[in-house]
């Protein structure tokens, strides 16, 4: 369990830096890129309450 919390902040962590390439490249608009950003909050806010939850630091 521990590994898949890791896994999610990676990908939390990865997904704000492919946004942010796709909207300097003007191939998603401002408000997909918010979503993007939503999402990874998300994504990495379970992360950290797995990681949290299996006691590992």
């Amino acid at each position: 369990m521990y590994t898949v919390a890791r896994f999610l902040q990676m990908v939390g962590l990865t997904i704000p830096i492919l946004a942010i390439l796709a909207q300097l490249n003007q191939t998603i608009t401002a408000s997909k890129m918010l979503g993007f950003l939503i999402a990874s909050v998300l994504i990495f806010s379970i992360g950290h309450l797995l990681q949290r939850t299996t006691g590992k630091q």
